[in-house]
Formats: structure tokens, C-alpha cells, sequence
């Protein structure tokens, strides 16, 4: 059997910059706390949670005067505002592209109705959503389009500034933004592709290799964005695809008469895992 894994397979320079950020930190700090999940990855969280990490759902939940981990999702421009008011030492690792849309649209909000292509919920979509200010909003679905159209109506302002989550699908970007130039045909459309590079390479990789092979695991958190989108893309172009967090998913599976398989990982996935599934497929 060949077992082929993904250039792109794991850990983005993003998630790897705050995963070093936190290990940093806890060799000179008993604790620290982290606003969170620092990546939608179990085994990871867990690793770092023996090494003092405290993961947090709320700065609430943190004691005045402690320090504080900012994932690589971002965080709302009022999540900094409420740290400086508990004397919070803030760790900040949001991913250098995060931080540039950040920027982007704190910049354009003065003059233009900022749009978010991406999931409403997810954090780093909450993040940027908290720096574009009460003149946005976020369009997960086209059916969103009309009710972003309608809120758009009652400002007075004559731009559209369109900005993506960093890990959503490059085509839907794409799809979304055609649609709402159509819709936002009397205002001046900037569309904005904020989509990180890492990604959309890891899913063009995805769907050549879906193509090639007979079956494709894809490795990484259930909750990760970019993982479940890796998963789509594969499933649309493969015969069988398996969405897993750790090896001892594929142990019960009948991989007998298939001569190759397609390895490929999301950006919170460390390497371990995707050599743990590796070597188990190549000594069946």
C-alpha cells in the first residue's frame, strides 16, 4: 500500500507561532491562562494544559494580574479593553494575517459597511467583527446577503468593504462575493480575498490529491473550520474519506485491496499525529 501525506499536511506558521508563544511563556510563569481553545485540537490542548495552561472561556474567569494567551484566532477590539482594566499581562499570538484584517478593517470602518464572509460563530469571525464596528456584518450563507443589503440601506455610506475568514473555502469566497456585487450593484464594491495562503494551498493540495486517490484520511480537530473544509472538498472528488483526530479511529476500518491513500492534515494537527497514522497504515 502507498501512503502519501500532504505537503500542506499540519500545523500552519499561525498555530505554530502560538503554540511557541505558550510554551514560552509557561517556563517563566507558574500558570497561564489561556481565552480558549488555543487551537481546535485536543491532543495539543491537553499537552499544554500539563504544562500549567489554563483554558478559559471568559477573561471573567482570570484573576486580576495574571497573564493571559491570545490564540491565533484574534480577539474583539473590547476583549483588550477589558484585560487593561484587570491589569492583564496579554500574550497576544493572533496569526499575523488576523492581525492585518484587523487592521484593514478598523481602517475602512470610518467610510465603508464592512462585510465578513464566514461562520458566524467562529472565533476569529467574532474578532474581526469586533474591530469593523456597529456599521458590518457577517454573511455565512447567500441567504444572508439580503438582510446585509438591508442594514447597508439605512447608513449613509456609498462603500463596501469585503474581508474572509481566513479558512473558509476559497470557491465559496468567491461565490458569496459575486453575489453581493450583484446585490450591492449601487455602492462601490471592494472585495477584499483575506483567505490565508497556507489554506487555500492546503486545499487546492486537498483536491488534487482526492482526485488521484482511492481513499483520503483527513487528519484534525471535529471543531477545526479548516479541517471539516479539507473534509468536503475530499469527499466530493473520493471514493472514501475518513475524518479523524488520532490513529485509534482508522484501527477498526478495512483497508485490505486498496493500493493507495491520501494523507492530509488541518492547520492545528501536529506532526505526531500525522506520522502516528502513517506508520500504522504502511505496517498493515
Amino acid at each position: 500500500m502507498e501512503v502519501i501525506v500532504g505537503k500542506m499536511a499540519g500545523f500552519c506558521p499561525g498555530v505554530e507561532g502560538a503554540i511557541k508563544k505558550a510554551r514560552t511563556a509557561l517556563e517563566t510563569r507558574d500558570r497561564v491562562y489561556c481565552l480558549g481553545e488555543i487551537v481546535h485540537n485536543k491532543q495539543v490542548v491537553n499537552s499544554l494544559e500539563k504544562e500549567g495552561m489554563i483554558t478559559v472561556e471568559s477573561l471573567d474567569e482570570v484573576p486580576n494580574n495574571s497573564s493571559v494567551l491570545i490564540r491565533a484566532h484574534g480577539e474583539p477590539e473590547t476583549t483588550y479593553k477589558k484585560a487593561e482594566s484587570k491589569n492583564l499581562e496579554l500574550l497576544d499570538a493572533t496569526c499575523g494575517k488576523v492581525f492585518s484584517i484587523h487592521k484593514k478593517v478598523e481602517r475602512e470602518k470610518e467610510d465603508s459597511f464592512i462585510i465578513v464572509l464566514g461562520k458566524k460563530n467562529h472565533p476569529e469571525v467574532i474578532g474581526t467583527k469586533g474591530f469593523a464596528g456597529e456599521n458590518s456584518f457577517v454573511i455565512e450563507t447567500e441567504d444572508d446577503i439580503l438582510d446585509a443589503y438591508m442594514k447597508y440601506e439605512i447608513t449613509d455610506l456609498g462603500r463596501v468593504y469585503v474581508v474572509g475568514q481566513t479558512t473558509i473555502s476559497s470557491s465559496y469566497f468567491d461565490i458569496l462575493a459575486k453575489e453581493i456585487e450583484k446585490e450591492f450593484y449601487e455602492a462601490e464594491v471592494c472585495i477584499d480575498k483575506t483567505i490565508c495562503n497556507a489554506t487555500e494551498i492546503r486545499q487546492k493540495e486537498t483536491l488534487e490529491m482526492s482526485k488521484k486517490f482511492h481513499t483520503m484520511i483527513i487528519i484534525g480537530g471535529k471543531n477545526s473550520s479548516n479541517t471539516k473544509e479539507l473534509y468536503k472538498i475530499a469527499e466530493n472528488n473520493c471514493q472514501k474519506v475518513y475524518l479523524i483526530e488520532t490513529v485509534e479511529e482508522i484501527k477498526d476500518i478495512e483497508f485490505t485491496g486498496i493500493e493507495n491513500i491520501g494523507i492530509m492534515a488541518g492547520a492545528s494537527t501536529p506532526k505526531e499525529s500525522i506520522n502516528e497514522v502513517k506508520e500504522y497504515l504502511e505496517n498493515l
